[in-house]
């Protein structure tokens, strides 16, 4: 059976779906809202509005039965995953497009392999994970890399760099992140587990915008509000709870095709709320991902790893 059918394929393609949509939420709210600030109020909204579902659905959210290694990994793993990622992203979007953020994000599945063979022993990085991670990276370039060529011939190559290299932070911080989670925190619950996230990751980003952002000001214009209403309660709490519901069921390769999926659909909103044209290289490029997507998503032959593991020889 695939490993993407029934209520995993539906969760998946909600995990995209919310995902794909929320870098343009991102760039509406940054009109009016400082990055950092805006991004821990996002994620302490998703922390209220979880508490309640954490109580309910796991007993109290500190009870004696969650291990203190369990409440470190929680915390560990929400910095990374909430308060680092998410500062990267927010101030990245500051200085280069919502797609181009998407499009380097998507580096993601690469850093999930490479932190999956180094980390758990039955996600060996074969040829296939490489090969699906490939085929999404350039779908993902065919689609948005006449634009980065663009931004650098238009002497942006400074604003690009700084972007960029947040973003391939953000990456890797969300990545090793998963890791943790598939690893560390399988008897945690769902709700538990993003609750605690939250928590932690909110009050690192809250910490860091008062002492960074002292002097910004913040306009709590319609669009900001509706902007982080929608990123706390659709775009953070209900499908951060999907991924670790899904991370226990699928293999994690399928999980880093996730951001592969979402820069299309960022395109495709692009197109839909700003009336950006989808061009041929769009259309070859989603063909590419949707490839690589499918290659990591049905069964195929076994393929050996890469490389052996520590400890194994090869042949």
């Amino acid at each position: 059976m695939s490993a993407l059918s029934g209520r995993r394929l539906a969760m998946y393609v909600f995990l995209c779906a919310v995902w794909g949509s929320t870098w343009l939420a991102i760039k509406i709210g940054l009109r009016d809202l400082p990055p950092l600030r805006f991004a821990g109020v996002r994620m302490a909204l998703a922390c209220l509005f979880l508490t309640p579902f954490a109580a309910w659905k796991s007993g109290p959210a500190v009870a004696p039965g969650l291990r203190a290694a369990d409440r470190a990994w929680v915390a560990w793993s929400g910095f990374l995953q909430i308060g680092v990622a998410y500062a990267c992203i927010f101030l990245a979007e500051q200085r280069i497009d919502s797609g181009l953020s998407a499009l380097l994000f998507a580096t993601f599945p690469i850093f999930v392999g490479v932190f999956g063979h180094l980390h758990l022993p039955d996600e060996p990085f074969t040829r296939r994970a490489m090969l699906s991670a490939l085929l999404g990276l350039a779908g993902v370039a065919v689609v948005q890399g006449r634009d980065l060529l663009d931004a650098v011939a238009k002497a942006e190559s400074r604003s690009l760099a700084v972007g960029g290299a947040l973003i391939l932070v953000s990456a890797a911080s969300a990545a090793y992140a998963n890791i943790i989670n598939k690893k560390h925190l399988p008897r945690v619950s769902p709700f538990r587990n993003v609750w605690g996230q939250t928590l932690a990751g909110s009050s690192a980003l809250l910490l860091a915008a008062a002492l960074f952002e002292r002097g910004e000001g913040t306009r709590w214009t319609p669009p900001a509000i509706g902007a982080v209403l929608y990123l706390a309660i659709i775009g953070t709490a209900l499908p951060f709870v999907g991924l670790f519901w899904l991370l226990r069921r699928v293999p994690v390769a399928v999980i880093g095709t996730i951001p592969v999926v979402d820069t299309v659909i960022a395109v495709v909103l692009g197109n839909l709320v700003l009336g950006e044209t989808v061009s041929p290289r769009i259309v070859g490029g989603g063909a590419l991902i949707l490839g690589g997507v499918l290659l990591a998503a049905i069964p195929g032959p076994s393929l050996s790893p890469l490389s052996p593991r520590r400890g194994e020889r090869a042949g």
